[in-house]
């Protein structure tokens, strides 16, 4: 895990600094002269070799500090801790809508292969991974909060955020028995969640029918059969459980791919996560803002992975007494 990382942290550290552009002019500005902005480049070190730059940053990594952003003048790590939570909070509730319905889903299109209900939860998913978020983001705003009104179009909260202990505003409102936080934050993470979980949603629920319909034609679902047990423990006691672990690899790898890809979404609704952020520093060229947003979804990556192969032995035995 710490192999992967530095390499990343290398290949992003390196990359951003050979892109074309000055981001000292872009930021100082066209009116910039040329002395405020060698000064301001000696401050930032970036006058001196590569290899010196790359390792005075992992000095001030040890130290908890990833560079000052050229964009919001502060230091990047100060900036991931205030907006991680927001968007973190946001692909949670994303994962669990989506895994709580693409389950039942899922089995059900496998158990009524090739008629109705299959056709149309494949229908459904086929238009949920095509749509790209932005148009389907727009129209959920236009219908759900403009038209019917029932949901916020934009932001994370509406009134007073509650008191901070996670910045995770559902739990955070919820430790403190702030219900008014709670249910506002609950209603504005709604629509965020669900259009970026539909892409989830669609993909895990195709997952576990073909998982679930290649276990229906292995021997122990026979042998289940012609014991006479019942239909509903076999399809969601057993062949549930072999098909999901199956599944595991997709759903784990979706919270660190979400973490990445979620800016859209953060654009649309204006939520203030880190994903927004990192696409803002790619557009402005703030090395320091991109390369601590590559990192931390780089970490999020070989945790989840690690998590994942622990999970794996608890779901099938055979992996857990394998020699």
């Amino acid at each position: 895990m710490l192999l992967v990382v530095m390499g990343v942290s290398v290949m992003m550290f390196v990359l951003v600094r050979v892109v074309p552009g000055d981001p000292i002019g872009r930021v100082l500005g066209p009116m910039a002269k040329k002395e405020d902005i060698e000064k301001m480049r000696r401050q930032m070190g970036l006058d001196r070799p590569i290899p010196i730059q790359y390792f005075n940053y992992v000095k001030g990594v040890t130290k908890g500090t990833l560079g000052m952003s050229l964009v919001e003048h502060r230091d990047v790590s100060d900036i991931v801790r205030e907006k991680l939570p927001a968007t973190l909070e946001l692909v949670l509730v994303s994962i669990f809508f989506a895994v709580v319905l693409a389950i039942p889903l899922g089995v059900v299109s496998a158990l009524y292969r090739n008629r109705l209900l299959d056709h149309i939860n494949r229908l459904f998913a086929l238009f949920g991974v095509s749509f790209p978020q932005f148009w389907s983001g727009l129209m959920f705003q236009l219908f759900f909060g403009y038209f019917l009104s029932l949901l916020p179009m934009s932001g994370r909260i509406a009134g007073e955020p509650p008191l901070h202990i996670t910045g995770f505003y559902l739990i955070d409102s919820l430790v403190t028995l702030n219900l008014a936080a709670f249910f506002d934050s609950l209603v504005h993470i709604i629509s965020p969640a669900v259009i970026l979980g539909l892409g989830a949603l669609a993909n895990v629920t195709r997952l576990i029918r073909a998982n679930m319909i290649d276990e229906m034609s292995k021997d122990y679902i026979s042998v289940s059969r012609a014991t006479g047990m019942p239909g509903f423990i076999i399809s969601y006691k057993y062949m549930l459980r072999n098909a999901f672990s199956s599944s595991l690899t997709m759903i784990g790898f979706l919270i660190p791919l979400m973490l990445g890809t979620a800016f859209v979404v953060e654009k649309v609704f204006a939520w203030p996560g880190i994903a927004r952020f990192g696409a803002d520093a790619i557009i402005s060229n703030d090395f320091n803002g991109v390369v601590g947003v590559t990192l931390v979804i780089c970490l999020a990556f070989v945790i989840v992975n690690f998590v994942i192969d622990i999970l794996y032995g608890f779901l099938d035995p055979r992996i857990r007494l394998s020699r």
